[in-house]
């Protein structure tokens, strides 16, 4: 009896003991999980691609439990995110385009990650990839590219016969022969500086290369006697008259609704509005055509360059598990995906693109029928951008090209003498 007291007594002692051990060892474990939950901020401000993002990151965790994304996006995220750079508060990983003014200066400062000699780096097409080049090295990945057409409505176009404009004239035409219909030849979403500069951008893009963007940068330039200038900033005026009455009543929402709606039969819009549209009205029987800037269709590009490209903050406390997520997002499968959502033309090698309504603009990028987005070569970066925004809203409004065109001579000027 008293043997087997003894021997129960033990037996409790050791499945005290062990119970006691897995206590601690379930503590020890939530105490590692937690600590070794790395949360990494991946800030952007691509609102229409926020979904895509999501589901993406919901992937990625599922794969690397250990990481945390947090998912921020914010309308003019380019100008917030000078705004906390600024201030020191830098996210981990942030869109960031290639060649632009601010790029550089990041990566002059030192804020950005070099990323060279990454594997996941060689997935992205070369011609591409290497626009993020700054003395040899990359500070960014691209996954896709934007691209500026004309979204045209295919029903009013089949009603009224038209056919496709390829040269500046056959725009204007077609736009009084949609008028003359009693339709609405064109929709603009000119409340928002953003939507205007897009459309002139296209314009501007097509006629100086980044050469001209040079010299603007180095030297004095006569922008209000330049004839080209002034023919630019004309057919910007010549299609006010083919606008909604209430464009400057009108914010981008509501213009992509308007369309979707068929309340217009054009809008100059990029591929990142592709997925509002179709949500607004998925059964919508629409194309893209390019946009025709000049009267030589052999001269005309398609407007883009890198719109989803990532950078990694040089001081982010988990490096490894930043680029981890990068790697992941420029798998082709998931490039794959978004460009699927999206109707962006991929950067990532083995892509395909297969919305229809995009073939067209695909096809000239292919071609390497491209123009990179001007503004990306301006000193001032972002500032100078909202600038131009600005005064572009502005000349819409009073339509006084001497006036613009001294405004631009002056703005390149000021950021000349601020370098």
């Amino acid at each position: 009896m008293k043997k087997n007291a003894v021997l129960l007594a033990s037996f409790c002692l050791v499945m005290s003991l062990f119970l006691s051990s897995c206590a601690l060892a379930r503590k020890d474990d939530t105490t590692v999980e937690k600590k070794e939950k790395k949360k990494l901020e991946f800030f952007h401000g691509k609102i229409e691609s926020a979904k895509i993002f999501e589901e993406l990151i919901q992937e990625f965790e599922k794969e690397n439990p250990d990481i945390d994304i947090e998912n921020v996006y914010v309308p003019y995220g380019s100008t917030v995110l000078k705004t906390r750079i600024a201030r020191g508060d830098i996210p981990d990983i942030f869109v960031t385009y290639p060649i632009e003014y601010d790029y550089i200066l990041r990566v002059n400062k030192g804020y950005l990650l070099d990323l060279t000699n990454e594997e996941f780096v060689k997935n992205i097409q070369p011609e591409i990839q290497n626009r993020y080049l700054v003395n040899g090295r990359m500070y960014g990945v691209a996954l896709s590219q934007n691209a500026v057409g004309v979204l045209y409505n295919k029903d009013i176009f089949t009603e009224l016969k038209l056919k496709i404009p390829r040269t500046w004239d056959e725009f204007i035409q077609i736009m009084e022969t949609i008028r003359k219909a009693g339709k609405q030849p064109l929709l603009m979403a000119n409340k928002d500086p953003i939507q205007i500069s897009v459309f002139n951008l296209n314009l501007v893009a097509n006629e100086f290369d980044s050469q001209y963007w040079d010299k603007v940068n180095k030297e004095d330039v006569d922008i209000r006697n330049d004839k080209r200038w002034i023919e630019v900033s004309e057919k910007m005026l010549q299609v006010l008259p083919y606008v909604q009455p209430d464009s400057f009543r009108a914010d981008s929402d509501q213009i992509k609704k308007a369309f979707a709606n068929g309340e217009g039969a054009m809008y100059v819009m990029g591929t990142w509005a592709l997925p509002d549209i179709e949500a607004f009205n998925p059964n919508l029987n629409y194309g893209i055509f390019p946009f025709p800037a000049t009267n030589d269709p052999e001269t005309n590009h398609v407007l883009g360059g890198v719109d989803a490209g990532f950078a990694i903050s040089a001081d982010t406390p988990y490096p490894e598990e930043a680029k981890r997520f990068l790697a992941f997002l420029v798998q082709t499968e998931n490039a794959q995906k978004f460009s699927d959502y999206e109707g962006s033309i991929s950067a990532v090698k083995g892509v395909q693109m297969k919305k229809q309504e995009v073939k067209l603009l695909d096809k000239l990028v292919k071609q390497e029928r491209v123009v990179n987005w001007p503004n990306h070569y301006w000193l001032g970066g972002t500032a100078a951008e909202d600038e131009f925004r600005k005064y572009s809203q502005q000349f819409f409004i009073d339509r006084n090209v001497s006036a613009y065109l001294e405004n631009l001579e002056r703005m390149f000027a000021s950021y000349r003498q601020g370098r």
